[in-house]
């Protein structure tokens, strides 16, 4: 019998990629990550789409999350070669749980310099403008990486 935790934990880490999934799993106690592990492979065997429960379900708690509406970092860094650096802190500021001083460290040295003097001064983002920021930086990121592909 699983707990609703684990339960939980299984219905987030289905959601993400499964390179994420693997490394969150694995800094899981052993038996937590058995048990979760063992969920998350009940989920993707049912016969519909589980991001889409996951996201009704989890609704806050996933959003940002999965794979559909987050970026990695390779994409952030791009997105910050071709935005302007008020914009670019916007973006990094609506990703919570991003370790932001490790994002900026990887950043061109005047790039990240200017995007953390405009964090500094950011006023907290209205829910729904954050939901926007995420949305367009997705799409951003996405165009962007359908063009190298071509």
């Amino acid at each position: 019998m699983s707990t609703p935790g684990e339960r939980k934990c299984a219905l987030l880490l289905v959601s993400l990629r499964k390179r994420d999934r693997r490394k969150l799993l694995s800094q899981l106690p052993a038996a937590s990550a058995r048990a979760v592990g063992a969920l998350i492979r009940q989920l993707e065997a049912l016969p519909f789409p589980v991001e889409a429960l996951a996201d009704d379900l989890l609704a806050d708690e996933v959003r940002g999350l999965t794979a559909r509406t987050s970026l990695e970092l390779e994409q952030l860094v791009d997105l910050s070669r071709r935005v302007p650096a008020a914009w670019f802190a916007r973006i990094l500021s609506v990703w919570a749980g991003m370790d932001r001083n490790f994002c900026l460290a990887v950043l061109d040295a005047k790039v990240g310099t200017d995007v953390r003097r405009e964090l500094a001064v950011m006023p907290e983002l209205p829910s729904r403008l954050v939901e926007a920021i995420k949305a367009e930086a997705v799409a951003m990121a996405t165009a962007s990486t359908t063009r190298k592909a071509a």
